[in-house]
């Protein structure tokens, strides 16, 4: 399977189905395992309700020692000229965000797999919230795997319609980037970008 393929069957199905955050969740387990996409969205009081079992496993910290890489970086420029270009604002790096977008890498990367759910069963909110990025108004996450450079996750999200609306959607205006490599991994490289707002 080619990691950078939607199968068609899958984008009948987003298209028909009703936009519920319980669907949308649903497709996400059933999508190819090369290109993912979560857009999550819920409110404060919602997400504390939902968080206390995240909570209870221990939280990661507030972001600290997120220090994004040199492709990680370019990622960010490429997105906020994208984003300019198509007339929505500037995302601006957070690192909470960043962290739990490294992590979710990292763990892909580490234990072979590729999913927007993580291997000890969190969610990519729970994931998020872990990391101390909370009272938002919007979060979502996508993934990518196969190929190390920002250009290529770039050039694969925008091939993707669900992918480019996360990325050009005017309800986000943070984003945390986190890329690893796992040399016996199936795809070697995995990326996510998590996305929120705040407020």
């Amino acid at each position: 399977m080619n990691p950078n393929d939607t199968t068609e069957s899958m984008r009948r199905a987003a298209e028909a189905a009703p936009t519920t955050r319980r669907r949308l969740l649903t497709l996400l387990g059933a999508l190819p395992a090369a290109l993912g996409l979560g857009f999550l969205a819920e409110s404060d009081a919602a997400a504390k309700k939902q968080g206390k079992k995240g909570k209870k496993r221990g939280k990661k910290g507030k972001g600290g020692g997120y220090s994004p890489d040199g492709e990680e970086r370019a990622f960010l420029d490429l997105i906020n000229d994208y984003r300019r270009k198509n007339g929505v604002g500037q995302l601006s790096l957070n690192d909470k965000l960043g962290a739990a977008a490294k992590h979710h890498s990292r763990d892909m990367a580490k234990k072979n797999y590729f999913s927007h759910k993580l291997a000890n069963g969190d969610s990519a909110e729970q994931n998020i919230r872990r990391f101390g990025y909370t009272n938002y108004r919007f979060v979502g996450e996508n993934i990518f795997a196969g190929d190390k450079s920002a250009s290529k996750a770039m050039a694969a999200w925008k091939k993707s319609r669900d992918h480019n609306r996360n990325m050009l959607s005017k309800d986000f205006d943070e984003i945390g980037i986190g890329r690893a490599h796992g040399k016996k991994s199936k795809y070697g490289w995995y990326w996510t970008t998590t996305f929120g707002k705040r407020g």
